[in-house]
């Protein structure tokens, strides 16, 4: 059944195209089912481009297109546990470097009320379900395991990461979070690249997630717009962040050394 989605190969244009069908898939749920649990509301909303995948690649296999496999892993010279742990480190210390790009634009009223109702308002497991897991898994599927692994044919690495993070960011519908989330979209893409591991970045994007949760519920006085600084006093909030710099270089630094893209059919060279 799940095979069909490696033969659906979106390149730009049926990436907005999937992009605006999880608009719409928001729009709708917001109408039909405003009370329900976010992790349902979410996942319900999330199925639709989903199921336009899984037809567009039912349609390119009876075609006879070749599939491009979503999840084809593979990391070079670093055992798998050590990789996972890297990409881990790399992307927690990187949240701490970009984290003062969210002070460009002012959270708005309404996204704070979004917020509040995902991190603070819901009960811990729904929140756990739809922003640490299902999140993850939907939303990487989605970004890197179909627009990503689609325009890497036909664009090549560097415009096919650019965009994806780039959709990826916008696909929030979230000015506060876009500079952010283009910013992990572009470590994300690249890693997804390096190794055609869709569990990779998913791995990556719960980590992300699960902090701004232990975050909400551990420190339930601050806003949520609040950040590290806000935590943390001045000097060890700057140790903290020279820190993390130094983590995040030398973890990127190993994952390039030990880790070489994954090939793909392209004429455009990546």
């Amino acid at each position: 059944m799940f095979q069909q989605f490696q033969y659906y190969k979106p390149g730009l244009g049926q990436s907005w195209l999937l992009v605006a069908l999880v608009i719409v898939g928001s729009v709708v749920m917001s109408l039909i089912l405003p009370h329900a649990p976010q992790s349902l509301s979410y996942f319900l909303m999330m199925m639709l481009p989903v199921a336009f995948c899984w037809w567009q690649g039912n349609n390119a296999q009876l075609a006879g297109e070749k599939p491009l496999p979503v999840n084809a892993p593979h990391f070079g010279r670093l055992h798998p546990v050590l990789f996972f742990l890297l990409a881990g480190i790399a992307m927690l210390a990187l949240n701490v470097v970009i984290e003062p790009t969210t002070t460009f634009i002012p959270m708005p009223d309404i996204i704070k009320d979004v917020f509040e109702a995902a991190f603070i308002n819901s009960s811990l497991w729904d929140a756990i379900l739809s922003t640490c897991i299902l999140a993850p898994i939907l939303e990487e599927f989605l970004c890197r395991g179909m627009m990503l692994r689609g325009m890497l044919p036909q664009k090549g690495a560097r415009k096919a990461i650019l965009w994806s993070a780039f959709l990826f960011a916008f696909m929030h519908l979230n000015p506060w979070q876009s500079i952010p989330a283009f910013l992990i979209g572009l470590f994300m893409g690249w890693v997804y690249w390096r190794t055609h591991c869709l569990w990779a970045t998913i791995f990556m994007h719960f980590l992300n997630n699960a902090v701004s949760v232990i975050i909400s519920r551990i420190w339930t006085d601050l806003p949520v717009d609040a950040s590290l600084m806000d935590i943390l006093p001045p000097t060890q909030y700057w140790i903290t962040y020279a820190g993390c710099i130094v983590v995040a270089a030398v973890s990127l630094y190993i994952l390039y050394e030990k880790t070489l893209p994954v090939k793909v059919s392209s004429p455009v060279d990546a």
